[in-house]
Formats: structure tokens, sequence, C-alpha cells
């Protein structure tokens, strides 16, 4: 057990409302019902009374987000991109008219920082690499999988896109399930479209 108190690597609960937001909005309440019913009864019962600032197994995250693939998206690699971009509209709301304004290094750096604001567990680093790229990296976790790597970049490129209005690429080129000492994910966008005749590079 953890100084948290909790066993093993925990999430914060925030995660699990913006997936369920996403089914909500994209497949309807009943989606939500079938999901649920196919977990195991151990993980649907952990879910119920779901809170916000709850924290809640790394693992049942992963089989939560294999489960939604499972049962409404079968064959499509990509819902798990999209279940993690879920995450970035609850992540930014709080800036509403101004993540526009908001530099996207800024903000990744943030990320990194507040790591263990949503894990029990590892660390977060970024490094500036270019004007409009960086490299973030996680490091220490003592459970993986590539699922959870795969929301992850689904986040990354969604957050950044909502601020720069700009597309982006990420690229993980290292990663902790090929044995890796991090998950290291290159984000590069491009440059803010122009607002009234002026650019607005980040």
């Amino acid at each position: 057990m953890g100084d948290d108190g909790l066993d093993g690597p925990h999430l914060s609960g925030q995660m699990f409302v913006a997936r369920l937001e996403f089914l909500r909005r994209e497949h309807g309440a009943a989606a939500i019902n079938r999901v649920l019913a196919a977990l195991a009864p151990d993980d649907r019962e952990r879910l119920k009374g779901l809170e916000r600032e709850g924290w809640y197994p790394f693992g049942l995250l992963v089989r939560f987000d294999r489960t939604v693939a499972r049962e409404l998206r079968p064959g499509d690699p990509s819902i798990f991109e999209r279940l993690g971009a879920a995450s970035s509209v609850v992540r930014n709301e709080w800036l509403g008219e101004h993540t526009s304004l908001v530099n996207p290094h800024a903000f990744l750096s943030r990320v990194a920082e507040e790591h263990r604001r949503f894990h029990t567990f590892g660390r977060g680093e970024y490094r500036r690499t270019g004007f409009n790229e960086g490299e973030l990296a996680f490091r220490e976790y003592p459970e993986v999988d590539e699922i959870y790597c795969r929301g992850a970049r689904g986040y990354l490129r969604a957050a950044v896109a909502l601020l720069t209005g700009a597309a982006v690429v990420v690229e993980e080129q290292e990663c902790q399930c090929r044995g890796d000492a991090s998950c290291l994910f290159r984000i590069r966008w491009a440059a803010r479209p122009e607002r009234n005749g002026e650019r607005a590079d980040s």
C-alpha cells in the first residue's frame, strides 16, 4: 500500500467521468448501460457512485476502455485515442473563451507538473524542442498498457488542437510497454490560423 493509502496505481475519477460523458454524447445513455453491464461484477461495483475527485485503479480504466471498444466499436483501434481525447474537454473547460490565449508549451509543462494530480504514481517531464514542438515524458509507471498510451496520445493531440486551432501531430517515440525508461511523446503543431490579418503563433 502506498503513502496515499491506496493499493496499487490509481487514477483520478475525472478520467472516468470524461469517458462516460463521451459515451453519452456520441452513443447515448443506452451505450453506457451496455458497457457497464459487460464489465466484470467487481469493476461494475467500483464505478457505482463514481466521484470526479475519487481514485480508481489503473487497471480498471484499461478494462473499461477495452470493454467500450469490444461492445461499441469492434475493429476500430481509433476508439482508444478518442476516449483519451474526451479528457481534453474536461481538462480545458476551465479556460472557456480564453483557450486560444494559452501557450501550448505552458500547458504541456503544466501537464507534466500536475501529473500527480491525476495519478498516484509516476512523474512527468516536459522539454521544449522548438518553436512549435516539444517532448513530454512519463516515467516510473508500476503498471503499463498500450491502451493507456493510445489514450494519452489522443488526449495530447486533442488538448493542443483546442489551444491552437491547428493541426497537431503526436508520436510516441519511446514506450514503457516496450521496456523503455519512459513513454516519450513528441508533439508538433502548426502555427495558429491568422486572426484579423495577424498571425497568432504561440
